[in-house]
């Protein structure tokens, strides 16, 4: 026999009742129902409103400028503008959904990733946007900012899948002298300070030149050496200052040059592949590598490695290992 459901019963207790199967659900009237339900819009309403108090204590500007100059400090200035970049495309994309980055759930986060895959960003870029919009919520979290509240791009399914790692193709000698003889005297002196230093395009902007040595900084460390009388010679022929031959550019404004050269010799079939900055580093590497006995102690300090094993999973990526 079913148990008898009172009139005077509260909300609470009849979902409680519900719930430990007490009572039915047709067994309710429809009173009881609308305790139920006035109940439950009262809950929501308070969680709500509880979340929109926890983020309206949260200054996301100063937030994001502190996440971002901890980016400049700990990796590089050109990390800097690419997560610079990426929040400023989630800002722009939750202002036409009315919503505030701070309020994005992860269903909403799929639907921003989605949005970027059908405006026709590569995957590569989507990830990477996703990956800096993702490691700024997780800074929030561990700066107790969240108030519980959870990473909406941690796990999202609309993430482009990685791609199988293919192998990479290094610039020849011959390739990088082609790239020298049709670059301007800037990319030219950039071009030889990554190509023969071995410099990331991260160090660029700071690299300058003092007596026979260079510095500069990348990755957040400093980076020096001997500067030899060729590469010094190129610099100065093309009418650039020692102390900064680079300035005001960025890296990215030099990736994109080089981008853009690249691309004129891919398209006279002068060179084979669309070469980034970063394989110059790698032809360097492949050079000191082999030209010294495999001595990869000495490469591991040229290339300003942080430890061996960095550079011994540099080398696998190479094949040289």
């Amino acid at each position: 026999m079913n148990r008898q459901v009172t009139k005077d019963n509260g909300a609470a207790l009849l979902i409680r009742q519900v719930a430990e199967k007490e009572i039915k659900l047709e067994e309710l009237s429809r009173e009881d129902l609308e305790k139920i339900a006035r109940l439950a819009m009262v809950d929501e309403a308070k969680a709500k409103f509880a979340k929109a108090r926890d983020l309206a204590r949260i200054d996301y500007a100063a937030r994001r400028e502190q996440f971002l100059l901890e980016a400049g400090h700990s990796k590089s200035r050109a990390t800097r503008y690419l997560y610079d970049r990426a929040l400023t495309r989630l800002e722009e994309w939750c202002t036409d959904q009315g919503i505030t980055p701070l309020e994005l759930d992860s269903f909403q986060a799929d639907r921003y990733v989605m949005a970027l895959r059908a405006a026709g960003s590569a995957s590569a870029t989507v990830n990477v946007y996703v990956a800096a919009a993702s490691s700024f919520f997780g800074r929030l979290e561990r700066w107790g900012e969240k108030q519980g509240l959870r990473n909406p791009f941690r796990g999202t399914k609309a993430r482009p899948r990685k791609q199988s790692v293919k192998k990479t193709e290094i610039p020849s000698e011959e390739e990088i002298r082609v790239l020298l003889d049709a670059a301007d005297p800037l990319m030219r002196a950039a071009i030889t300070v990554m190509a023969y230093l071995g410099l990331r395009v991260g160090g660029l902007p700071d690299f300058s030149i003092t007596g026979n040595r260079w510095l500069t900084f990348t990755k957040g460390k400093e980076q020096s050496g001997e500067i030899s009388e060729e590469i010094r010679a190129v610099i100065t022929r093309g009418g650039l200052s020692l102390k900064g031959p680079f300035v005001p550019l960025t890296a990215q404004n030099l990736k994109d040059r080089f981008g853009y050269l690249v691309g004129k010799l891919v398209m006279a079939r002068k060179i084979t592949q669309q070469y980034s900055c970063h394989d110059l580093r790698h032809a360097f590497a492949v050079r000191l590598y082999e030209a010294n006995g495999h001595d990869i102690y000495r490469l591991s300090k040229a290339l300003g490695h942080a430890n061996i094993g960095v550079t011994e999973t540099y080398l696998k990526s190479l094949s040289l290992t």
